[in-house]
């Protein structure tokens, strides 16, 4: 199951993550899943909290990067072993999105489509 994490409650409760039962900000296919959790250990983030963090850039579009942990007020995405930490401004826009993986010509390629 996707659960929604805000960082900064949990870090007001002396946590590092604090889940909320809600409609995830944004949805993972397997594909996404796999992509993520492959890189984040290739990178050798830490694997209780490194993930992929999604911004919301000035100019339009998304900025993604790997991280080892998520900045104050960004909402996770996980299923308990593979994040997501999305921005506060990013997760209105991402709100009904679905990200997923397909093949590009140097490797592979994240994709955003509606949620189904």
């Amino acid at each position: 199951m996707t659960t929604v994490e805000t960082s900064d409650r949990a870090a007001r409760k002396g946590g590092a993550t604090g889940n909320r039962e809600e409609s995830p900000v944004l949805t993972l296919t397997d594909t996404a899943r796999t992509a993520v959790h492959t890189l984040t250990t290739k990178a050798g983030l830490p694997d209780e909290t490194g993930g992929l963090r999604i911004a919301q850039q000035e100019a339009g579009g998304f900025a993604l990067a790997l991280v080892p942990e998520p900045f104050p007020g960004d909402d996770v995405v996980t299923d308990g072993s593979t994040r997501v930490y999305v921005d506060p401004e990013a997760s209105v826009t991402l709100a009904d999105q679905r990200l997923d993986v397909e093949p590009a010509a140097d490797g592979t390629m994240f994709t955003l489509g509606p949620q189904q």
